[in-house]
């Protein structure tokens, strides 16, 4: 189902990215027309993408056309549509049409919908929105509504909506985060791993701006593969001029001594010399991998598969939903003296990976408008 060859992607795209409307003075045309931004459109490689456009100008179904890009300062090919290519293009979405795809909605219902249909659902959805500023460690972004996008995005012949209405992300924003000690941001898998499953790793990511708001934090984590140390913290109104610590301190703290702050603990490994509850488990801890406020054991947290984590911190209270499923919640004055945020992961004597991805921190404008959030039902 959906199976296209390269060549009639090619047309897909260049059918809904029509350049004609740029062809003025004061618009340029879009790089997403030229034969690099259609191998991106398309997560395709250049050499494919250019092998099958000149087999398309042989057949005329595309022309190419020399233009001066102001942004780059040099000339460059952008790639049109023939009038036989539009012919052909309209041929493709018409044999698409008559095909039923399996679509879930954002009530995670499954549908049997015709393309042109999910085009027409998807353009009357409203996208997500978020009150309050909003820091992210990836770009957000949304997929443009087409024929090009819902074919890339079909996964096991299903189409999820929310790909096209809640944000994805991209790119480390570096001038938003800083890494610490071992982590690094792997371009590859556009993730951050903060420790690798090596022996006497600690790593930190540090959002550069400071927070003392109220705010919901969304991310995912991976952690496991390794021999199965330590762990990792999601960090927050925390001091944060130390050197993150290896072994058990999760690089919380840069030893035996205490920095002011929360996090909500992921530990993997017990350490009965920090008090440790019942392993693995999940747990709400201040100034020190020592000190619980409350916890709750979670095999979920060195399993090494992807889960996501939502974390409300309100005027004095504290939630977390892991898998949208609420795990912990604590109820208490809450110490706002610092406005460090970020993650630490350690390993010791025994490791694994830790790694995070799709990170955004909502500032919450109003102490209580996080009842305006989508949380998930417990």
């Amino acid at each position: 189902m959906l199976k296209l060859q390269t060549k009639e992607r090619i047309l897909l795209h260049l059918a809904d990215y029509d350049g004609s409307q740029f062809n003025d003075v004061k618009n340029e045309f879009p790089f997403i027309l030229t034969q690099q931004g259609i191998a991106d459109a398309l997560e395709s490689s250049l050499e494919r993408v250019s092998t099958n456009l000149k087999l398309l100008e042989k057949e005329g179904l595309v022309k190419k056309k020399k233009e001066y890009s102001r942004k780059t300062g040099r000339f460059r090919n952008f790639y049109f549509l023939t009038s036989q290519g539009n012919i052909s293009s309209d041929e493709i979405k018409k044999r698409l049409n008559e095909e039923w795809i399996h679509v879930r909605d954002l009530t995670d219902e499954l549908k049997e919908m015709q393309i042109d249909e999910v085009i027409h659902y998807l353009k009357k959805m409203p996208k997500s929105e978020t009150t309050g500023a909003t820091y992210e460690l990836k770009e957000a972004t949304l997929p443009e509504i087409n024929y090009t996008n819902i074919v890339k995005h079909m996964s096991n012949g299903v189409l999820d909506l929310r790909i096209f209405v809640e944000p994805k992300f991209l790119n480390l924003d570096k001038h938003a985060w800083s890494l610490i000690r071992d982590a690094y941001y792997d371009p590859k898998h556009r993730y951050v791993v903060l420790t690798k499953n090596r022996n006497w790793q600690a790593g930190a990511l540090w959002l550069k701006k400071g927070i003392r708001s109220t705010f919901v934090a969304e991310f995912r984590y991976k952690a496991g593969g390794g021999t199965g140390g330590d762990g990792f913290v999601f960090m927050f109104y925390k001091k944060k001029n130390y050197w993150p610590c290896d072994g058990g301190n999760l690089g919380f703290v840069p030893g035996i001594t205490p920095v002011p702050g929360y996090g909500i603990e992921f530990d993997g490994l017990p350490n009965p010399d920090y008090n440790d509850p019942p392993y693995p488990h999940v747990a709400l801890i201040q100034g020190h991998v020592n000190n619980h406020l409350k916890h709750v054991r979670e095999p979920k947290v060195n399993d090494f598969k992807w889960h996501e984590v939502k974390v409300a911190v309100e005027k004095s209270k504290i939630a977390v939903y892991l898998d949208r499923k609420k795990i912990l919640k604590w109820n208490g004055p809450i110490d706002r003296s610092y406005d460090g945020l970020g993650f630490a992961g350690s390993t010791g004597g025994l490791d694994n990976w830790h790694i995070i991805d799709d990170v955004k921190v909502t500032k919450l404008t109003r102490t209580k408008s996080t009842k305006h959030q989508k949380h998930p039902k417990n």
